[in-house]
């Protein structure tokens, strides 16, 4: 299992303690779903938001874990799906 540190000091207030990405392996064993859940949890205690692909094992343990606490979660699937927002150009 991975776990990813994002810098959110620029995004919306509810991220402002933080996010953490969350990613692990397609068939986890039993000891990577606890570690899943002790790490998620530790930060979301401290209100931190999880990022994840609910779809994966490891991700649906992190948003159900996020769920739990009451913080923000971000589908990492679905912003993968998104269409970009075109940046406007100056002439």
């Amino acid at each position: 299992m991975r776990v990813f540190i994002i810098d959110t000091n620029n995004m919306d207030p509810e991220l402002q303690r933080g996010l953490i990405g969350v990613e692990g392996s397609t068939n986890p064993a039993a000891a990577e779903k606890q570690e899943c859940v002790e790490i998620v949890s530790r930060y979301v205690m401290d209100g931190w938001a999880v990022a994840a692909d609910p779809s994966s094992p490891i991700g649906w343990l992190a948003a159900l874990t996020a769920e739990a606490a009451c913080v923000p979660f971000v589908n990492l699937a679905r912003l993968a799906r998104e269409e970009p927002t075109p940046v406007p150009t100056r002439v």
